[in-house]
């Protein structure tokens, strides 16, 4: 096993470890519950760690991992439908559900 992301935001995290399990990669989360007691433990020890059980995965975790976190978002974009803003990373719009028909 190899350690591959670590990160506070235990979403983040699950969301990580969900894109890799898209691509078949194998993960395990450590410190899941460890981290609501990090007054006890240090901060340095409240991180959630995601390690990649078969090393021979981790090459290609790191890259997904990568390339997921520094996405570009779009542009941020008015619905035609209803007027609403709405930020770049959505397709969709948040009020009326209608698609930003400039992607």
């Amino acid at each position: 096993m190899r350690l591959a992301y670590k990160h506070e935001n235990r979403g983040l995290v699950y969301s990580v470890k969900n894109i890799l399990a898209m691509n078949n990669i194998d993960c395990h989360i450590k410190n899941d519950f460890g981290n609501t007691m990090g007054a006890e433990f240090g901060i340095g020890n409240t991180l959630l760690e995601l390690w990649v059980k078969e090393d021979a995965d981790y090459e290609r975790a790191r890259e997904i991992i990568e390339q997921q976190l520094n996405q570009e978002e779009g542009k941020p974009w008015v619905c035609p439908n209803c007027g609403e803003n709405n930020a770049g990373q959505f397709a969709i719009c948040w009020s009326c559900q209608s698609e930003d028909k400039e992607t």
